[in-house]
């Protein structure tokens, strides 16, 4: 009797630090900025891309707070809430994904940027 108890009041406290620590939009948009600035700093400026792909990538390690910018006026996002967890469904420069947050991490499938 005392383990299931335990058991409940474990599952409880869990779905309380999964409400409160719950991600939003603005968690998505940091973590979206993160990503883009480590692609740029570890993306080599001869990396092979066609031109237009170089010339941005040197204009975004000019300046990768524009870069962050740009980017995320192109993306819509929509954010799901599902009391324990959020999704966010991205959309934009012609591809798609959905991304999963929970205990204040995020995560996409597949890679965003390819």
């Amino acid at each position: 009797m005392r383990v299931i108890l335990w058991a409940i009041l474990l599952a409880l406290l869990l779905g309380v630090a999964a409400w409160l620590t719950r991600p939003g939009l603005g968690d998505f948009d940091a973590m979206l900025r993160e990503t883009i600035q480590t692609r740029i700093a570890t993306t080599d400026v001869d990396a092979g891309g066609d031109a237009f792909a170089t010339v941005a990538l040197i204009g975004c390690k000019l300046k990768p707070s524009t870069c962050f910018d740009v980017v995320r006026q192109g993306l819509e996002v929509t954010e799901e809430d599902r009391t324990l967890f959020a999704r966010f469904h991205v959309t934009g420069f012609g591809r798609q994904t959905t991304c999963t947050g929970a205990f204040t991490k995020i995560w996409c499938e597949g890679n965003l940027f390819r």
